[in-house]
C-alpha cells in the first residue's frame, strides 16, 4: 500500500510509537497534572520528560514554555489567534495551508489586515514580493 495522506494522519507509526502508547496505558494512564495519586503523577513525568527532551533538541531555555497541542493545525491557530489583534498586517503566500488561511480571513474579518503574495505556477516565490508586501 502507498499511503499519500501522511502528513493528515501519520499513518503508519513506527513500531516505538504503539511500545511508548502501550507503556504509558499499562505504567501512567492519568491525567497528567490534574490529580497527586501515582497515575497522574507518572503522567505529569512523561509531559515533562518530554518538554525538556525538545527543550534540548530546540536549545529551548525553558521546557515550561514548549506548549503541547492536539495536532498541527490546533497548534497553528493557537499561535495566529494568540498572537494577532485587529490592526495587525499580516504577509503570507498564495500557497498558505487552510489551517493558516482560515483563522487569517476570520481575524481579517475582525480587522486584521492579510496581504497574500503570490507564488509562482510552479510554486517559487519572488522574495522581493515578500519585501514590497513587508511594511
Amino acid at each position: 500500500m502507498i499511503y499519500f495522506d501522511n502528513a493528515a494522519t501519520s499513518w503508519p507509526k513506527p513500531p516505538t510509537v504503539g511500545a511508548a502508547i502501550g507503556s504509558y496505558l499499562k505504567e501512567a494512564g492519568g491525567n497528567p497534572g490534574r490529580s497527586g495519586h501515582r497515575m497522574s503523577i507518572a503522567a505529569a513525568r512523561i509531559v515533562e520528560n518530554a518538554r525538556e527532551a525538545l527543550a534540548g533538541l530546540f536549545n529551548a531555555n525553558d521546557p515550561s514554555r514548549i506548549v503541547f497541542a492536539q495536532n498541527a493545525t490546533h497548534a497553528l491557530n493557537q499561535a495566529i489567534y494568540g498572537v494577532l489583534q485587529p490592526g495587525d498586517h499580516v504577509v503570507t503566500t498564495s500557497l498558505e495551508h487552510n489551517s493558516v488561511m482560515r483563522p487569517l480571513r476570520h481575524l481579517e474579518s475582525l480587522g486584521v489586515e492579510v496581504t497574500i503574495v503570490p507564488c509562482a505556477g510552479d510554486g517559487t516565490l519572488d522574495p522581493n514580493s515578500v519585501r514590497r508586501a513587508l511594511r
